[in-house]
Protein backbone atom coordinates (compact mmCIF):
# COMPACT_ATOMS: atom_id res chain seq x y z
CA UNK A 1 0.00 0.00 0.00
CA UNK A 2 1.11 3.52 0.43
CA UNK A 3 3.92 4.59 2.71
CA UNK A 4 3.19 6.91 5.66
CA UNK A 5 3.54 10.59 4.74
CA UNK A 6 6.39 12.64 6.18
CA UNK A 7 5.33 15.74 8.14
CA UNK A 8 5.68 18.96 6.14
CA UNK A 9 7.65 20.65 8.94
CA UNK A 10 10.08 19.34 11.49
CA UNK A 11 8.61 18.70 14.92
CA UNK A 12 8.27 21.71 17.19
CA UNK A 13 8.99 21.75 20.87
CA UNK A 14 5.82 21.63 22.96
CA UNK A 15 6.32 25.06 24.61
CA UNK A 16 6.08 26.94 21.26
CA UNK A 17 2.76 27.04 19.51
CA UNK A 18 3.06 27.10 15.78
CA UNK A 19 0.10 27.50 13.46
CA UNK A 20 0.24 26.16 9.94
CA UNK A 21 0.17 28.80 7.22
CA UNK A 22 1.68 31.52 9.45
CA UNK A 23 5.29 31.73 8.37
CA UNK A 24 8.03 29.21 9.01
CA UNK A 25 8.10 27.37 12.31
CA UNK A 26 10.43 29.02 14.85
CA UNK A 27 13.77 27.38 15.39
CA UNK A 28 16.35 27.94 18.08
CA UNK A 29 15.99 29.74 21.39
CA UNK A 30 13.35 32.40 21.93
CA UNK A 31 14.59 36.01 21.40
CA UNK A 32 15.24 38.09 24.51
CA UNK A 33 13.88 41.61 24.48
CA UNK A 34 15.68 43.00 27.53
CA UNK A 35 19.35 43.72 27.85
CA UNK A 36 21.19 41.97 30.56
CA UNK A 37 22.29 44.24 33.39
CA UNK A 38 25.67 45.82 32.85
CA UNK A 39 27.65 49.02 33.22
CA UNK A 40 25.94 52.37 32.49
CA UNK A 41 26.34 53.79 29.01
CA UNK A 42 28.42 56.93 28.57
CA UNK A 43 26.41 60.11 28.68
CA UNK A 44 25.97 61.93 25.40
CA UNK A 45 27.54 65.23 26.35
CA UNK A 46 27.93 66.27 22.70
CA UNK A 47 24.16 66.83 22.52
CA UNK A 48 24.20 69.21 25.44
CA UNK A 49 27.24 71.12 24.21
CA UNK A 50 25.95 71.53 20.63
CA UNK A 51 22.32 72.37 21.45
CA UNK A 52 22.77 76.17 21.35
CA UNK A 53 24.70 76.33 18.03
CA UNK A 54 22.22 73.96 16.41
CA UNK A 55 19.30 76.12 17.55
CA UNK A 56 20.99 79.32 16.30
CA UNK A 57 21.77 77.81 12.88
CA UNK A 58 18.20 76.46 12.63
CA UNK A 59 16.67 79.84 13.44
CA UNK A 60 18.91 81.57 10.90
CA UNK A 61 17.93 78.99 8.28
CA UNK A 62 14.21 79.42 8.95
CA UNK A 63 14.50 83.21 8.78
CA UNK A 64 16.47 82.97 5.52
CA UNK A 65 13.82 80.69 3.99
CA UNK A 66 11.05 83.06 5.07
CA UNK A 67 12.85 86.04 3.52
CA UNK A 68 13.41 84.13 0.25
CA UNK A 69 9.76 83.04 0.18
CA UNK A 70 8.42 86.53 0.80
CA UNK A 71 10.76 88.02 -1.81
CA UNK A 72 9.60 85.45 -4.39
CA UNK A 73 5.97 86.14 -3.55
CA UNK A 74 6.39 89.90 -3.85
CA UNK A 75 8.41 89.63 -7.06
CA UNK A 76 5.81 87.31 -8.58
CA UNK A 77 2.89 89.55 -7.71
CA UNK A 78 4.65 92.71 -8.95
CA UNK A 79 5.87 91.15 -12.18
CA UNK A 80 2.39 89.78 -12.94
CA UNK A 81 0.84 93.21 -12.48
CA UNK A 82 2.27 94.26 -15.86
CA UNK A 83 3.17 92.49 -19.10
CA UNK A 84 4.63 93.31 -22.49
CA UNK A 85 2.09 93.33 -25.33
CA UNK A 86 3.30 91.85 -28.62
CA UNK A 87 1.62 91.64 -31.96
CA UNK A 88 1.69 92.11 -35.70
CA UNK A 89 -0.65 93.82 -38.12
CA UNK A 90 -1.07 92.10 -41.47
CA UNK A 91 -0.54 94.70 -44.21
CA UNK A 92 -3.76 95.90 -45.79
CA UNK A 93 -4.41 95.79 -49.53
CA UNK A 94 -6.93 98.65 -49.43
CA UNK A 95 -5.25 101.91 -50.50
CA UNK A 96 -6.88 104.01 -47.74
CA UNK A 97 -5.76 101.58 -45.01
CA UNK A 98 -2.36 100.92 -46.58
CA UNK A 99 -1.30 104.53 -46.08
CA UNK A 100 -2.67 104.71 -42.52
CA UNK A 101 -1.34 101.28 -41.46
CA UNK A 102 2.31 101.88 -42.27
CA UNK A 103 5.61 101.92 -40.43
CA UNK A 104 5.49 104.42 -37.57
CA UNK A 105 1.69 104.49 -37.23
CA UNK A 106 0.59 104.93 -33.59
CA UNK A 107 -0.63 101.87 -31.68
CA UNK A 108 -2.75 102.66 -28.61
CA UNK A 109 -3.88 100.04 -26.09
CA UNK A 110 -6.95 100.74 -23.93
CA UNK A 111 -8.88 98.67 -21.44
CA UNK A 112 -12.56 98.05 -22.19
CA UNK A 113 -13.50 101.03 -20.01
CA UNK A 114 -11.53 103.37 -22.26
CA UNK A 115 -8.52 103.97 -19.99
CA UNK A 116 -5.32 104.33 -21.99
CA UNK A 117 -2.80 101.72 -20.83
CA UNK A 118 0.06 101.91 -23.33
CA UNK A 119 1.17 103.37 -26.62
CA UNK A 120 3.83 102.49 -29.17
CA UNK A 121 4.37 102.61 -32.94
CA UNK A 122 4.32 100.02 -35.72
CA UNK A 123 7.74 98.67 -36.63
CA UNK A 124 9.40 98.03 -39.99
CA UNK A 125 7.66 95.88 -42.60
CA UNK A 126 8.74 92.25 -42.66
CA UNK A 127 7.60 89.00 -44.21
CA UNK A 128 5.82 86.70 -41.76
CA UNK A 129 5.99 82.91 -41.54
CA UNK A 130 3.41 82.49 -44.29
CA UNK A 131 5.06 85.10 -46.53
CA UNK A 132 2.55 87.86 -45.77
CA UNK A 133 3.63 91.42 -45.13
CA UNK A 134 3.50 92.24 -41.40
CA UNK A 135 4.11 95.30 -39.23
CA UNK A 136 5.19 94.33 -35.69
CA UNK A 137 4.55 96.24 -32.47
CA UNK A 138 5.54 95.83 -28.84
CA UNK A 139 4.38 97.85 -25.81
CA UNK A 140 5.93 97.43 -22.37
CA UNK A 141 4.25 97.82 -18.98
CA UNK A 142 0.66 97.08 -19.97
CA UNK A 143 -1.40 96.63 -16.80
CA UNK A 144 -2.55 93.02 -16.42
CA UNK A 145 -5.83 91.73 -15.03
CA UNK A 146 -8.25 93.45 -17.39
CA UNK A 147 -11.12 91.52 -18.95
CA UNK A 148 -10.24 92.70 -22.44
CA UNK A 149 -8.09 95.19 -24.31
CA UNK A 150 -8.81 97.44 -27.28
CA UNK A 151 -5.88 97.82 -29.69
CA UNK A 152 -6.26 100.90 -31.89
CA UNK A 153 -3.94 101.49 -34.82
CA UNK A 154 -4.00 105.01 -36.21
CA UNK A 155 -7.51 106.28 -36.84
CA UNK A 156 -8.57 103.49 -39.19
CA UNK A 157 -8.51 100.21 -37.28
CA UNK A 158 -9.25 98.85 -33.81
CA UNK A 159 -9.90 95.41 -32.39
CA UNK A 160 -10.79 93.97 -28.98
CA UNK A 161 -8.43 91.20 -27.83
CA UNK A 162 -7.75 89.21 -24.67
CA UNK A 163 -4.80 89.77 -22.36
CA UNK A 164 -3.35 86.33 -23.09
CA UNK A 165 -3.46 87.03 -26.84
CA UNK A 166 -1.66 90.35 -26.34
CA UNK A 167 0.95 88.75 -24.12
CA UNK A 168 1.66 85.84 -26.45
CA UNK A 169 1.55 87.86 -29.68
CA UNK A 170 -1.73 88.81 -31.32
CA UNK A 171 -2.19 88.85 -35.11
CA UNK A 172 -4.45 91.70 -36.25
CA UNK A 173 -5.95 91.38 -39.75
CA UNK A 174 -7.64 94.52 -41.05
CA UNK A 175 -10.27 94.00 -43.73
CA UNK A 176 -8.89 94.23 -47.22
Amino acid sequence: MSSPQQPAHPPVSPHVEWQPGVGAPPQGPQPEYWLTPGPMLRQRTWQRSSRTPVMIVSIIGVVALLVIGLAALLFGSVSRAYFTAHGVVVCSTLPAQATALATGAPVLIYDEGGERLADTRLGQRRNGEDGQCELPFSAKAVRAGKSGYVVRIGNVYQETVSGSALESGVVLRPLG
